[in-house]
């Protein structure tokens, strides 16, 4: 069974969101939700 090009660009995608949400998530855990919100502040401005 041979992946098409679409195929593994919609999973590289899905991966790369999964990854964002288990560090946001992480963070959120460690630092709180202050850190977060500086870290968004920072890169918004």
């Amino acid at each position: 069974m041979s992946l098409s090009w679409r195929s593994f660009l919609l999973w590289g995608a899905a991966s790369l969101v999964g990854a964002a949400t288990v560090v946001s998530f992480v963070l959120w855990g460690l630092n709180g939700p202050a850190y977060l919100v500086d870290l968004i502040a920072s890169y918004c401005l």
